[in-house]
């Protein structure tokens, strides 16, 4: 756990969720359908279980079960005030099958070869180690599994931009481009890397075989 994962109280994580929230709609909402549309490999199985790694507020969850209501989800995230504030979230919104675990990417506290879909949005940049994490994704998820995420690309901050967001102190979301990310899925185990590598935001999914 970070350090500003163990400061993050009750006042912090409730400022959190409100400004989540605000842009629920704009940020995940777009990203809960793109992850259904990129669910091909899992077709035929009649019932799946996703775990939303780095749930925040759990909005993006609430957001998938829209799309997915048979499905599993279970949120994952290193801050229990968080978490709280997640259970709340999903359920007011009627979430059946939805339960949260406190954990962060490189201890997942996922059983072996056990889940459909790991998800992530925005979190990765706050990992202690993406490779570590990516090695556990790998372990949780069952063969035929996908990993889908989406985080701050590196590759778009230069020039203007890198002045532009040093003065807003948020370089270090801008931690890795697309091709690092690839390189670490590939050395992880995945197969069947691809995305999107242009822009503010990378997207990538890759598949366990």
């Amino acid at each position: 756990m970070t350090e500003q994962q163990e400061l993050w109280d009750k006042e912090q994580a409730q400022k959190h969720a409100k400004w989540m929230k605000m842009g629920s709609r704009v940020v995940y909402a777009p990203f809960a359908k793109k992850i259904v549309e990129c669910l091909a490999p899992l077709e035929g199985r009649s019932r799946i279980t996703i775990v939303d790694l780095g749930t925040g507020p759990g909005f993006l969850s609430v957001e998938l079960n829209k799309l997915l209501p048979q499905a599993k989800i279970i949120g994952i995230d290193p801050s229990s005030e968080v978490l709280k504030i997640a259970r709340k979230n999903a359920h007011e919104a009627g979430l059946s099958d939805y339960e949260t675990r406190l954990g962060k990417a490189e201890e997942l506290p996922i059983e072996l070869n056990s889940v459909d879909l790991v998800v992530s949005q925005s979190s990765l940049h706050e990992w202690e180690s993406p490779q570590k994490g990516f090695s556990e994704i790998y372990r949780v998820l069952k063969p035929g599994g996908s990993l889908i995420l989406k985080d701050y690309n590196r590759g778009w901050l230069s020039g203007w931009k890198r002045s532009l967001f040093k003065f807003f102190h948020h370089l270090e979301m801008f931690k890795l481009t697309f091709e690092e990310v690839s390189d670490l899925l590939r050395d992880a185990g995945f197969d069947e890397i691809r995305g999107k590598r242009r822009g503010l935001l990378w997207f990538v999914q890759a598949l366990k075989r």
